[in-house]
């Protein structure tokens, strides 16, 4: 065999092993935002959840329904599952053919309900009498003893003159009349922080938001979140006149927490606010 040859033959090797993952590559899904009747995870991360609590809820009380939960493997690759009730009738169909590892199978099963199991670590769907699918649809750990890492800043109000940071032990109140009080040693219970830590996978916290500072009320309320879990850290600042999808599920968020900060009774021990801003 000729040097030339051997050359053209190695280049075309080369050429159809890049070929080969290229379309490895193009192949492997992305995820997609869902849509409204959509709920997608991400290993662990989360868009649209409270949509499968609706199903949960329209089941229960015998409400007709469906919604499409895609889950996404390791490798990248959608396994859907459509729950659908028509009143008497609960059925999941299991759809695996765009896994490149799993069965390649489209099965429906035929099963009797679905209820939501809530601890103060995690949260789960399962499902009940569903033959050969099993009882766990979706798991979601809210533990944050299973995490090297989890603190968070959260700043808020008028000039963001609030602030709770665990990492620091430091909470900030604004009285609203210039003064602000402080406690330098505050902690939340394990129980609080597993509450917030939910919170904020729901939330779908991990993922990039876009929000806005802007506002053209004065005064107006600020926020800025900062979130430090294991290695990773993640930064959000918007404000209320942000009345984006985005803007709205973290607003929505700061209230959960506030809600779970007024029940401290650290909290509880601080001066009332005094003043108001106009």
């Amino acid at each position: 065999m000729s040097k030339k040859a051997l050359w053209l033959g190695l280049i075309t090797i080369v050429f159809v092993l890049l070929s080969a993952c290229q379309r490895e590559e193009q192949t492997t899904s992305k995820p997609h935002k869902p849509t409204a009747n959509e709920v997608v995870e991400v290993h662990g991360r989360l868009e649209n959840i409270k949509r499968l609590d609706l199903f949960v809820k329209n089941m229960n009380s015998g409400k007709k329904d469906k919604v499409r939960l895609i889950r996404y493997t390791i490798e990248g690759d959608p396994i859907y599952y459509d729950l659908a009730y028509d009143g008497s009738k609960f059925t999941i169909k299991r759809d695996t053919t765009e896994d490149k590892y799993g069965g390649g199978e489209v099965i429906t099963y035929s099963c009797k309900s679905i209820q939501t199991l809530e601890s103060n670590t995690s949260t789960k769907y399962m499902v009940e009498e569903c033959p050969d699918f099993g009882e766990e649809l979706l798991t979601i750990s809210h533990d944050v003893d299973q995490e090297d890492q989890f603190d968070f800043e959260l700043k808020y109000g008028v000039d963001l003159k609030n602030k709770i940071n665990t990492k620091d032990q430091e909470l900030i109140k604004d009285l609203q009349n210039g003064e602000t009080v402080g406690v330098s040693d505050f902690q939340f219970s394990k129980d609080e922080l597993n509450q917030i830590y939910k919170l904020m996978i729901f939330s779908n916290y991990l993922e990039d938001k876009k929000l806005s500072t802007k506002c053209n009320m004065k005064p107006f309320v600020s926020y800025e979140l900062t979130v430090w879990i294991n290695d990773a850290q993640r930064h959000f600042a918007w404000s209320e006149c942000d009345k984006s999808k985005d803007g709205k599920q973290m607003s929505e968020l700061v209230s959960d927490i506030k809600a779970i900060l007024k029940q401290n009774p650290v909290y509880q021990s601080l001066p009332e606010v005094k003043g108001s801003y106009e």
